[in-house]
């Protein structure tokens, strides 16, 4: 059947961990825009949710950083923060289409690390609270590192996600598509609490535009210095704008959350009938 429905989101752990710290008014639009998401996924009927995501040190370091990871586990676990205020939980994983996910990559062109076990942490686990609440729908991650240099350019990321997008449209079954990450933040360094609502707003303006293909010139430069360390992990959104190039996009909220540290957006992408 294809991809049915796709979504990218922010996952900053204040959403769950320290919820009310954020303004009323604030809260209420991304927790209410997530829930309509969680609603859109629920009503795409998925088989199964490939999520494009990062991890924050709980399954690879410095000294062994793959570029991209997909996941072939039967089930994962997390999230590995007892923090988080989300229970901990064992997730359904699909590992046939993790197996076709990692072959179409090394078909076209792409060489990705995989594994059979990996750990959740809010990177994954905060979206699918939201998402995938009951974790009935099983997943595969594919996990970019956003944590340390060298990272995958944009470019490479876009070029990433046209393939995903290629691969999963001759799926046979129902597929949501799942971004998280982003957007500017700078966690655990001296600029923590900035965010860069122009920077936020030029990226959403451009991911919501009819060519989207700009999403590739960012440099690692312009993201280092304009969104932060954290701001990294928009490449797991133009991954997926790459899968989902000529889709309308509908953006549900964008809130710069200062108790949360993060510049927090939610967009949905719906396929034109």
């Amino acid at each position: 059947m294809s991809i049915v429905f796709a979504c990218a989101a922010s996952h900053a752990p204040g959403m769950t961990a320290w919820t009310e710290a954020a303004p009323q008014a604030q809260r209420d639009k991304i927790l209410g825009g997530y829930r309509k998401l969680g609603e859109m996924v629920a009503a795409s009927k998925p088989d199964a949710l490939v999520v494009v995501t990062v991890e924050h040190w709980a399954n690879f370091f410095l000294n062994q950083m793959p570029t991209f990871c997909i996941g072939r586990a039967d089930h994962y676990q997390g999230p590995v923060e007892e923090w988080l205020k989300i229970p901990q939980t064992r997730v359904p994983g699909d590992t046939a289409l993790g197996a076709e996910l990692l072959n179409a990559c090394l078909d076209g062109g792409f060489d990705p690390m995989f594994s059979d076990e990996l750990l959740f942490d809010h990177a994954t686990m905060l979206p699918l609270h939201f998402l995938n609440p009951n974790m009935a729908v099983p997943v595969v991650p594919v996990i970019i590192n956003t944590l340390t240099p060298p990272m995958p350019t944009a470019k490479r990321c876009f070029q990433l996600g046209g393939l995903l997008g290629k691969a999963l449209e001759q799926h046979p079954q129902r597929i949501t598509l799942i971004a998280t990450g982003g957007l500017s933040h700078w966690p655990g360094e001296a600029k923590m609490g900035k965010i860069n609502v122009p920077f936020d707003k030029t990226f959403l303006e451009t991911l919501m535009s009819s060519d989207r293909t700009r999403l590739a010139d960012y440099s690692h430069a312009e993201i280092d210095k304009e969104a932060g360390s954290g701001g990294h992990e928009i490449r797991t959104w133009i991954t997926l704008a790459g899968a989902v190039q000529d889709w309308p996009a509908t953006l549900l909220a964008y809130e710069p959350v200062y108790p949360w540290a993060t510049g927090c957006g939610l967009v949905a992408f719906t396929r034109e009938i």
